[in-house]
């Protein structure tokens, strides 16, 4: 079962990289804009498609278990 709601992966959408579920725009994007120092509030007025739900649930992937980029790719695409 996949537990990645907020994740999709399909390879006709920019190019197999996971991305934010119903978007074609990349976790990783998300990701960068967060180390550059970018707020969550900030990220969501740039992006409004992704709801503030989607954007926890990735932080909570990565914080709390531990995931890598590759992980959420291999269980989103499962």
């Amino acid at each position: 079962m996949n537990h990645f709601n907020s994740v999709s992966v399909h390879p006709e959408i920019q190019d197999g990289a996971p991305v934010f579920s119903g978007t074609r725009i990349r976790v990783e994007t998300f990701f960068d804009y967060m180390r550059i120092g970018v707020s969550l509030n900030e990220f969501l007025s740039e992006f409004p498609s992704i709801t503030r739900d989607q954007a926890v649930e990735v932080l909570d992937l990565v914080r709390q278990q531990h995931y890598s980029m590759e992980q959420i790719q291999q269980v989103a695409a499962a």
